[in-house]
């Protein structure tokens, strides 16, 4: 019993394994919060002991880990079908980061290729060794990954690359094989040696290093893109304090001549044209930035730009509330924050009649909430608390919301949305 519960053990750590590589290498479309993996593992358990039962010996837990990482992705993935497909390649990923050193090793040290006896299996030391370990990185990647909202997206291009990259360390096994099959010299079996073991290394470090290169360039874009956004709003800011000026200016210039205009109706008792005319010159020299004053002067300027678009597209735009305790953030991450929840707000309002983006701001001692809320056509789909890109370009699109929820994270905060049939709502919480 003790060795069927440790053989148990062993394969249901190599089915967490592959589970963490299929979110990864499936854009992150599963769910995989601790309700979802702890319905998964019981899956397994279930199926891993229907193998005992009805397997030969020989053949236990090698149906049950397939079957069950094909139920968890039916059961809590976004993209069913075609992450079914995405088994293999978190199963090539596997293989050459545990199974394939540990051929390399069983050829080079077969000294240490010491084996465990589990039933009729003999489990590999070095093999449950690499098991641990990638099993910890893993998990390190996953709190990592959740605490900064980072997501892993596995395109296409890498997917086949990872296949590749089996087939390739499988041929690497097989030539380092051939040389210890073979009576080479001394020099020449290690110069075989240092070339093909140094392939492998060099393919699987070159891999994953593009892996995380592109990811570390989209990043950077994205900051990029916050700054520039940054730097536009202070750029219209400053554009618009310029015609507020050049508009004093005239009326200073035309000041004399109203005055003049007013002096001469009133002493001809003819109030009502005072009346009409001022009312007119009123409605001439109102100025067309800065109404509304939110706290926070960095606010003042984003939320005033956002509502001169929402003007010229005709979209109802207010603004309720101060936010006045949000100095403690930096002018980009406020920038981050309140651009790209309006600019996915206008962008839903374009299409639309009478749409309106209407914004609440509650404070308390320690908290600031701020939700935005806006017309939509139709309900939204939310899942894993995002909403999949319906752009073309997925590389460069979609990362608003993943930006929104990581400044939200750095402040302690949160950042979830909502939806109904009439109205998507954003809900931003911050400590303060």
């Amino acid at each position: 019993m003790i060795v069927f519960f440790f053989q148990l053990a062993v394969n249901l750590m190599e089915f967490w394994i592959l589970l963490l590589l299929m979110q990864y290498i499936c854009a992150a479309h599963i769910s995989l919060i601790r309700r979802n993996v702890v319905i998964s593992s019981v899956i397994y358990l279930c199926l891993a002991a229907l193998d005992v039962l009805l397997l030969p010996d020989n053949m236990n837990f090698l149906i049950s880990t397939p079957v069950s990482i094909m139920i968890a992705v039916l059961l809590f993935s976004r993209k069913k079908g075609g992450d079914l497909l995405r088994f293999f390649p978190a199963l090539a990923i596997y293989f050459v980061l545990t199974m394939v050193p540990e051929a390399i090793l069983a050829q080079i040290m077969p000294a240490f290729r010491f084996m465990i006896p589990v039933s009729v299996y003999e489990v590999s030391l070095i093999g449950l060794v690499t098991d641990i370990a990638l099993f910890i990185i893993l998990i390190f990647l996953r709190y990592f990954f959740m605490k900064y909202q980072f997501t892993l997206h596995f395109r296409m291009r890498e997917i086949i690359g990872c296949i590749a990259l089996l087939f390739f360390a499988f041929m690497d096994v097989a030539l380092i094989a051939w040389v210890y099959h073979r009576d080479f010299k001394p020099l020449k079996h290690y110069a075989y040696l240092t070339l093909f073991v140094g392939a492998f290394l060099c393919s699987v470090i070159y891999y994953f290093y593009g892996l995380f290169a592109s990811r570390v360039q989209i990043y950077r874009q994205r900051l990029s893109r916050s700054e520039t956004e940054y730097l536009q709003v202070q750029l219209d800011a400053l554009q618009d304090v310029k015609e507020n000026e050049e508009q004093v200016k005239k009326m200073r210039h035309d000041l004399n001549s109203h005055l003049a205009v007013i002096k001469s109706l009133c002493e001809e008792k003819n109030y009502e044209e005072v009346r009409k005319y001022t009312e007119q010159l009123n409605h001439d020299t109102t100025f067309s930035g800065g109404k509304i004053l939110t706290g926070s002067h960095i606010s003042d300027m984003i939320v005033n730009s956002k509502m001169k678009i929402c003007e010229e597209h005709d979209i109802t735009f207010t603004f309720e509330g101060s936010l006045t305790n949000i100095k403690n953030m930096t002018g980009p991450d406020i920038c981050g924050l309140l651009s790209n929840a309006y600019n996915n707000a206008i962008e839903a309002c374009l299409p639309q009649k009478s749409a309106y983006i209407h914004t609440k701001v509650n404070t308390s001692r320690n908290y600031t909430v701020i939700q935005i809320t806006n017309s939509v056509e139709k309900k939204i789909t939310i899942r894993g608390n995002r909403i999949p890109t319906t752009k073309g370009d997925k590389k460069a699109h979609g990362y608003g919301i993943e930006i929104m929820q990581q400044i939200a994270k750095k402040y302690n905060g949160s950042c979830s949305l909502h939806s109904t049939d009439a109205e998507f709502e954003v809900k931003i919480v911050l400590l303060t």
